[in-house]
């Protein structure tokens, strides 16, 4: 175990140094306050089926995103301009604070980030992760839409700094700073999902982010201040938790 979490120390400290010198702001709602994310580029969709409708809010904090009704969905797209390769690797960088969250499904989440990666010629579709985030925990979406591998974590209330790092077919998430994942596990292909009339499938996108609520089962009251993705070449984190 000490010697694995060595080797992972050092591989995130480099990881840290390629963000900073790599990291490409998608938004920022503090150094440009009382904009929201379409305001910066991004794709806003919302479904209000009951009162109260989801709102969006620009703050000197950030977005606030209160999609209102469980079975409202409201969240926000974009096409990363920085290729998100699982070859060579990358890391998704955001600020979040999660006030309340509520869900009627154990398998939905009020609140959820889904990253695909770049397709690689030959796949029937590219692989992606989705994760949702409760008051008191954070999990991964598995295929066929059914709770994965969990952490608990109060993230109530308190605006969180989270990296989320690709290699390969693995991913791993950091949070506050931190040189040990708080959760890992490999990348997915969300097969089966067909998308409402008029809107494109998320999970078949390469390269596309989401932030929002997409669920007709949940709800959640968030505070999104900052997004930003790295490249993150040549740099290797050690996946396996071994003696």
């Amino acid at each position: 175990m000490k010697k694995a979490l060595a080797v992972l120390t050092v591989g995130f400290t480099l990881l840290m140094g390629a963000n900073s010198a790599n990291a490409v702001p998608l938004y920022d709602g503090v150094s440009k306050p009382n904009q929201t994310p379409d305001q910066q580029g991004w794709q806003y969709q919302e479904n209000a089926f009951k009162s109260p409708a989801p709102t969006a809010t620009s703050t000197s904090e950030g977005t606030v995103l209160n999609t209102g009704n469980s079975t409202n969905q409201a969240g926000y797209f974009k096409v990363s301009p920085v290729l998100l390769n699982r070859s060579t690797g990358y890391s998704i960088s955001f600020s979040v604070k999660i006030s309340s969250e509520t869900h009627l499904n154990n398998n939905r989440a009020g609140f959820s980030l889904i990253v695909i990666s770049d397709g690689v010629f030959g796949e029937t579709q590219p692989y992606g992760l989705e994760l949702g985030f409760w008051q008191n925990s954070v999990w991964a979406q598995n295929v066929g839409f059914t709770q994965g591998e969990k952490v608990t974590f109060n993230v109530q209330k308190t605006m969180n700094n989270y990296v989320l790092y690709v290699k390969d077919n693995q991913y791993q998430l950091f949070i506050n700073g931190s040189t040990f994942p708080i959760l890992q596990g490999e990348l997915r292909q969300y097969t089966g999902f067909i998308p409402p009339p008029g809107y494109p499938n998320p999970y078949t996108t390469s390269n596309l982010i989401f932030f929002g609520d997409n669920t007709a089962s949940a709800t959640a009251n968030v505070t999104i201040k900052s997004v930003s993705a790295s490249p993150a070449s040549n740099v290797n984190l050690t996946t396996g938790y071994g003696n």
